[in-house]
């Protein structure tokens, strides 16, 4: 393994840790966390873009990932609580940097990681919206109940449906002949996002 693979998303996983410290003086800890997820996932959506339809180098989406992920399992650790949800996170990160070191020109992780942030953009919206509402002392504010839909629809075309699609052409992947486990790992994040699904259904079936 190039050297360069660990050094860079290193670098990148202590920008992370900085931005987060930083943002943490203007917000509280979970908004704060939530704004550095969501700086990830815009880069990341500004990245992919740009290595796919402008073949810019996809490198740029690895260290940004990587070292976000990197970060991330950081704080999971430093915070040393490791419930259900937590442990899911950190199943997930290892998973996802499984899947990334692998050739992005025989397999579909610059568009799945596209979509899948794509797709997180209005889970970040709702977040904060709910936050503002419970500083209001307000149950659901009516823009809470139009991001909740927006949020639903969103997931459903981007994560169910297009990394459905891709989720697929990796299975039946004919350009790769070695043991395609960290495939087999990346579906059961799919599963994952299922569930989470459900559950933000649920969350919008609460009002009626």
């Amino acid at each position: 393994m190039n050297i360069m693979n660990i050094f860079y998303p290193n670098i990148v996983g202590i920008f992370y840790y900085y931005l987060n410290k930083e943002l943490n003086k203007y917000q509280e800890e979970k908004i704060a966390d939530n704004s550095t997820s969501l700086f990830h996932a815009s880069s990341t959506i500004i990245i992919a873009y740009y290595s796919l339809y402008l073949n810019v180098d996809s490198y740029f989406i690895f260290i940004n990932t990587s070292g976000y992920l990197l970060y991330d399992i950081y704080y999971i650790i430093k915070i040393n609580k490791f419930d259900i949800l937590q442990i899911m996170y950190i199943f997930h990160h290892i998973v996802l940097l499984s899947y990334i070191i692998l050739p992005y020109e025989l397999h579909y992780w610059r568009e799945t990681l596209l979509f899948a942030e794509l797709s997180n953009i209005p889970n970040k919206l709702v977040y904060y919206s709910l936050k503002n509402d419970k500083k209001k002392g307000i149950k659901r504010s009516k823009i809470t109940n139009i991001l909740l839909k927006f949020q639903l629809f969103v997931y459903f075309i981007l994560r169910i449906f297009f990394l459905g699609y891709y989720g697929i052409k990796e299975l039946y992947n004919d350009k790769v002949e070695y043991i395609k486990l960290p495939i087999y790992m990346v579906s059961i994040l799919y599963i994952f996002g299922v569930i989470w699904f459900v559950a933000i259904l649920k969350q919008n079936i609460k009002k009626y």
